[in-house]
């Protein structure tokens, strides 16, 4: 409808017609404007993934620890394994033994005999633990 007639009564008439289609198809204009909504959603949701994500960086694996040589090699003689400290002191996460090539701690370890390992085990309050991954509990009891 490009041209309206210049008369109040026709376009009286007009507007009349108008309010009754659009009454008359209110649901289908209500079920347009939520599949409309519903897509612009999805468009941007898939807009979302598509954009690319901010890559971070690999985790470096800490090489095993280098056997410890010079004169201090007397005092700590090099094992096949370690320990790892506690995030704290009153975490309640235990300390954990490794074999020496593990890579899994995840802070600074140092050389321990199997003797001091065990020790540590026979404690009560559960201050040393073996490595799930490693499982160096399986390699202790054959080393003395």
């Amino acid at each position: 409808m490009t041209e309206l007639p210049p008369d109040p009564a026709r376009l009286r008439a007009i507007l009349r017609y108008l309010d009754e289609q659009l009454a008359g198809n209110e649901t289908v204009g209500i079920y347009l404007r939520l599949q409309r909504d519903a897509a612009r959603k999805a468009l941007a949701a898939a807009e979302r993934r598509a954009a690319p994500q901010p890559q971070r960086p690999p985790r470096p694996r800490r090489a095993a620890p280098a056997p410890v040589t010079g004169p201090a090699s007397s005092a700590l003689p090099p094992t096949g394994y370690v320990i790892e400290p506690k995030k704290h002191s009153k975490h309640p996460a235990p300390a954990l033994y490794h074999l020496a090539d593990c890579t899994m701690p995840q802070r600074e370890t140092s050389p321990v005999t199997p003797d001091q390992i065990r020790l540590g085990l026979r404690d009560p309050l559960g201050i040393l633990a073996a490595c799930e991954f490693c499982a160096p509990d399986n390699n202790l009891e054959t080393d003395d």
